[in-house]
């Protein structure tokens, strides 16, 4: 029994798999006696992953869990000092590690063919984060606001498979429109943007470099329409035209296709694009996949507390962010790497529920089928006729004394 050989834990596995524990850069922790940059990425991504919302519960986590303590070889640390820490962590190591990541995600989803008939997408969109009005100033926006914005592009290689491969970071102040300059290179994917990003000189550049689109444009765009198609009665499409699109700047003109559609409530989009190979409904249909990056910068927000900073100081702001986004590309590599159906949400309840327990229990409690198969009892209307008026209610008058 002496030489019984201990279970790996969830958080040694998830956190060897960064394999950083022991890094120690040459510049920034030149006299650093215990928080090293490797350990205090180890003990940020844990704090991400648990969605802890102070600097303390960060320490006191360090000071309570020998798990913990054992990966990073502290015993425990200030939080006055992870403050500073954060904001000296060297932005390019985070970088590197965040690339390597998501590379790592798009070597395992790479053979995925993208949606029938209308390929793989890549859509592009921004998030915001606010800062506060005082410490919040090196990212000035407007009068009202401080902001940050990461530019993502979003990688949907089929119906049940959508993931990040690269972003940008900026202040609030860059458009969006200068982040998709960073985000759209390549030609074998079809791009989707929104309203933000109408920009015509940058349709023509792309159309010119054979670079696929589908972007919104907004109800008062002056476009001049060439020639109509003719559309189904009985389709949601309410137009199929070539239209003539002008370069404000230059007075250069090029040919689009646009397209008019209601979705199911009834709002009206008009998209144009530079796809002529497949039929309007599939044009919509590329552009309604465009809700699944909202949901993502949803996700990383709700889930892992990303509007949450630590430090608000500049460097502090993006090595967060990086931070941030690593712990999401491990929750997906875990994902992956156990093959389970469950949803990357699910995956992290897990991990957090099981992070101190052994591997084993995690992977039987992620694969456990579930002990009710039926959907429960249903509630039943009421009997009898609808009512015809609402019902009148009278004033409650009551003190608690």
């Amino acid at each position: 029994m002496g030489n019984s050989i201990p279970e790996e834990t969830v958080i040694e596995k998830c956190l060897k798999i960064l394999d950083v524990a022991l890094y120690r850069h040459p510049y920034r922790d030149h006299g650093s006696k215990k928080l090293l940059t490797g350990k205090a990425i180890l003990l940020l991504v844990d704090a991400q992953l648990r969605q802890y919302d102070s600097l303390w519960e960060i320490s006191e986590n360090l000071r309570a869990k020998k798990a913990l303590q054992q990966l990073t070889q502290l015993d425990s640390i200030h939080e006055s000092t992870i403050h500073r820490k954060l904001e000296d962590l060297p932005t390019e190591v985070l970088q590197e590690l965040c690339a390597s990541i998501f590379e790592e995600i798009h070597g395992k989803y790479r053979e995925k063919k993208g949606l029938s008939s209308l390929g793989k997408l890549h859509i592009i969109d921004a998030s915001k984060i606010v800062l506060p009005k005082k410490v919040g100033e090196w990212a000035y926006c407007t009068k009202h606001e401080n902001s940050i914005k990461i530019h993502l592009r979003y990688i949907v290689a089929d119906e049940k498979t959508a993931y990040p491969d690269h972003f940008v970071l900026s202040t609030g102040a860059v458009s969006d429109q200068e982040g998709a300059v960073e985000l759209v290179v390549d030609a074998n994917a079809t791009y989707v943007l929104d309203r933000g990003y109408i920009n015509y000189s940058n349709y023509l550049s792309w159309t010119k470099d054979n670079i696929p689109f589908v972007a919104r444009v907004q109800a008062r765009s002056k476009l001049k329409v060439l020639e109509e198609r003719a559309v189904p009665t009985d389709s949601p499409i309410i137009r199929d035209a070539d239209v003539e699109v002008k370069v404000p700047k230059t007075e250069e003109t090029f040919i689009l296709r646009l397209v008019e559609y209601n979705d199911d409530e009834g709002t009206l989009y008009r998209v144009v694009t530079n796809r002529w190979d497949i039929s309007a409904y599939e044009v919509s249909e590329i552009y309604r996949h465009r809700w699944k990056i909202e949901l993502f910068f949803k996700w990383i927000k709700q889930h892992l507390n990303i509007v949450k900073l630590y430090n608000r100081k500049p460097e502090a702001v993006w090595n967060q962010i990086y931070i941030a986004m690593i712990a999401y590309g491990l929750c997906e590599l875990i994902k992956i790497q156990t093959g389970t159906t469950k949803t990357t949400w699910e995956v992290l309840k897990t991990l957090r529920i099981y992070w101190f327990d052994s591997w084993e229990q995690f992977l039987n409690a992620l694969n456990r089928e579930p002990s009710r198969t039926s959907k429960g009892r249903k509630k039943k209307g009421k009997p009898g006729r609808p009512r015809k008026h609402p019902r009148k209610l009278k004033a409650v008058k009551f003190m608690v004394k």
